[in-house]
């Protein structure tokens, strides 16, 4: 698992989100990953959960419970990790897409052909937003209004050959329009930093932030609808787009126009989160895909949840926790 804030996030609030970060695609989530977990619940009991067994048919796996449940149930004071083999060296791409559908069928002929360890995507005001912050100049030599970083493993030594066939059929189909493959490591993180770099680039800005999710093939969908809505009732918002488009998870950052104050912003924001989540509602979709719902997106459970779920993890909590004292008032009152 590989998280773009890997210099700032701990492994509690990853297993606390079941984060995910860039390399889903190849990793999963952090819940693939805990072999283990000693919890505390509210009600002062010490649980061990797992125990680090690989097959364990007896019962509920109340270990995946507390992945996710964001500090609500317990406490995690322990956690098996289990390990993987390191990476064989990875391949690089950057690419330049003209639209939406073209960056699906992009997504499918590499998936298909190819051992994918991420698969990012950001909008060309991302690219923008990135390269004015950092002083970097776009490696492509075009502009477009989408751009993919793809990151490849060559577990073989057909790999390299197999994906330089690869990019030359997306350009050959109009799915690319320009492109480049690292030819460093130093070059890599390069192409990588205008993906990894846009939270910082943005921070002057005083973004409002949403982290939502579709199933992958909803994405285009989901985009189209989305920009069109923000661009239709709030053509002031300079709107950044950006995620791990290989698994449905998009990144939402509306920066705060110099003419509003904070109070003002985010009245907007709270009206336009309605018009996003009916869209996300609609696509049967997630409100949090994997920053947790916390405080700020518990309005917004019910687009999510169902009045019967939400009822069934309200008994669950007060299961764990007849008191109310972990973490009160996340995710639902």
């Amino acid at each position: 698992v590989d998280f773009a804030a890997v210099g700032s996030s701990h492994i509690g609030g990853n297993i606390a989100t079941n984060a995910g970060g860039i390399k889903v695609l190849r990793y999963g989530l952090t819940r693939d990953w805990v072999a283990g977990l000693t919890v505390v619940t509210g009600a002062g009991e010490v649980l061990k959960l797992g125990g680090g067994l690989v097959k364990n048919a007896t019962g509920f796996d109340l270990r995946h419970l507390m992945i996710g449940s964001e500090g609500t149930l317990g406490f995690v004071t322990e956690a098996t990790i289990k390990l993987a083999l390191a990476p064989k060296p990875l391949s690089v791409l950057m690419l330049a897409v003209p639209t939406l559908d073209a960056i699906m069928k992009v997504f499918a002929e590499f998936r298909s052909r190819l051992p994918l360890t991420a698969f990012e995507y950001f909008s060309d005001i991302a690219l923008k937003t990135v390269a004015d912050h950092a002083h970097l100049s776009s490696p492509l030599t075009s502009s477009s209004p989408h751009y993919l970083v793809i990151e490849i493993e060559n577990t073989d030594s057909s790999i390299e050959g197999e994906m330089l066939a690869v990019f030359e059929k997306c350009v050959e189909e109009g799915w690319a329009t320009d492109g480049a493959i690292a030819q460093s490591e130093t070059q890599a993180k390069e192409f990588w930093r205008f993906r990894e770099d846009i939270s910082e680039a943005t921070a002057p800005y005083s973004p409002y932030k949403n982290d939502v999710s579709v199933k992958i093939s909803d994405v285009p969908e989901f985009l189209e609808k989305t920009d069109s809505i923000l661009k239709k009732n709030y053509p002031d918002f300079t709107v950044v787009w950006f995620g791990h488009i290989g698994d449905g998870n998009m990144h939402i950052n509306i920066l705060k126009p110099a003419n509003l104050d904070r109070e003002q912003f985010l009245k907007k924001c709270a009206h336009a989160n309605d018009l996003l989540f009916e869209v996300i509602r609609d696509l049967h979709g997630s409100i949090s895909a994997e920053h947790g719902v916390g405080l700020v997106k518990k309005p917004y459970l019910e687009f999510t949840r169902s009045p019967q779920e939400i009822a069934l993890m309200k008994g669950i909590k007060a299961v764990f926790d007849p008191d109310q004292i972990m973490n009160p008032g996340k995710v639902f009152d």
